[in-house]
C-alpha cells in the first residue's frame, strides 16, 4: 500500500526493489530476498549499491501479531537490524517507518517524538525493539512514525467499511480510539518534496525521530462516518467500545501523535485528513 504511492512519488529517481513478494506491477528492478537474512541483504546490497533505503516491508496484521510471534519479529525487528547494517557498509540513510501503536495512549495530552514507548501489542513492541535496533546499528537514519494508515492498494480501513455499506451489512465502529486518519499518498508526496528541494536531507537529519500523519483527529467511528457521508451513503454507524470488539492485540485509546516537530525542522503539514480522505473516495469511485 505505501509501496506503491511511494514509488509513484519517486518517479524521477532509479528505484530498485527487495523483498519476499514477487516485485510484480510495481514498474522497478526487483529481487526477491528475505530480509532477515544478512547475507541475502548484504549481497543485494552490493549489487544495487543504494544511495538511500526506504525500509517498507512488515507484517502489519497487528491481530496475527500476538500469536504468530517469530515471524512478527523477524519481519518487524530481524529485517530492519539486516538492512540497517548492509546500509551502514554503503553510508546510504536508512528511512524507517514506525508506528504509533509504540505508545500506550493512556495520556490525554499528544505523544512527541521523545516520549518513552509502551507498546500494548507485540506488533508495537517489534517496532520499538526495531526503532532501538536501528540506533544501535550506528549507520545513517530517520525514523517517520505514521499511524492509520490507509491507501488504494491493499487492505485499508476505509475500503472496508465501504465494502461493507454496499453489502448491507450493519456497521459496528470503535469509538473510544483516536488517531489521525491518514493517506498513503500525503505521506508519499511529502517524502518526495523533501528530496526534490535536498537530496541530502537525509543526510542532514540522520538519527531523528519524526511523526508524520495527516491533520486531526478522529475515532475510528467519526472515520467511518465521513468515509460514508463523502461516498454518498446513508448509512448509521453503531458506535461501540474497544472491549466490546475484544480483537486479540490491545490498540492505544489516544496515542495522537505531535506533529509539530516535522512542521518545524522540515517543514511538512499534511493537509487535514476529511480532505485527503475526500480524494481517497472520489479515485476510488472514478477508477470503477
Amino acid at each position: 500500500m505505501l509501496g506503491h504511492d511511494l514509488i509513484d512519488a519517486l518517479k524521477p529517481y532509479d528505484l530498485s526493489g527487495v523483498g519476499l513478494g514477487e516485485g510484480s506491477g510495481l514498474g522497478i528492478p526487483y529481487e526477491t530476498a528475505d530480509l532477515s537474512e544478512q547475507a541475502l541483504v548484504d549481497q543485494c546490497w552490493d549489487r544495487i549499491r543504494p544511495e538511500l533505503v526506504f525500509h517498507l516491508a512488515a507484517f502489519t496484521n497487528v491481530d496475527l501479531c500476538e500469536t504468530e510471534r517469530d515471524l512478527a519479529s523477524l519481519a518487524n525487528t530481524k529485517a530492519v537490524e539486516c538492512v540497517a547494517r548492509a546500509s551502514k557498509r554503503h553510508q546510504a540513510p536508512v528511512v524507517f517507518f514506525s508506528t504509533d501503536f509504540i505508545f500506550d495512549g493512556f495520556q490525554e495530552r499528544e505523544y512527541v517524538e521523545s516520549d518513552t514507548p509502551n507498546p500494548l501489542s507485540y506488533y508495537g513492541a517489534t517496532k520499538r525493539d526495531a526503532e532501538a535496533a536501528l540506533k544501535a546499528c550506528g549507520g545513517p537514519y530517520v525514523t517517520f512514525r505514521i499511524c492509520w494508515l490507509y491507501g488504494a492498494r491493499g487492505r485499508s480501513f476505509p475500503a472496508s467499511i465501504l465494502a461493507q455499506a454496499e453489502k448491507g451489512a450493519p456497521l459496528k465502529v470503535v469509538a473510544d480510539q483516536v488517531g489521525r486518519p491518514t493517506y498513503t499518498r500525503d505521506v508519499c508526496n511529502a517524502l518526495s518534496r523533501l528530496l526534490s528541494a535536498d537530496e541530502k536531507i537525509f543526510h542532514r537529519v540522520a538519527g531523528e525521530t519524526f511523526h508524520l500523519a495527516n491533520d486531526g483527529t478522529a475515532s475510528w467511528a467519526d472515520f467511518a462516518d465521513e468515509t460514508l457521508r463523502l461516498a454518498g451513503y446513508s448509512v448509521k454507524v453503531e458506535r461501540i467500545t474497544a472491549a466490546q470488539l475484544n480483537r486479540p492485540a490491545k490498540r492505544p485509546a489516544h496515542a495522537v501523535l505531535s506533529l509539530v516537530k516535522t512542521q518545524k525542522i522540515l517543514g511538512l503539514r499534511l493537509r487535514p485528513w476529511q480532505a485527503a480522505l475526500a480524494d481517497f473516495i472520489r479515485e476510488r469511485q472514478n477508477s470503477k
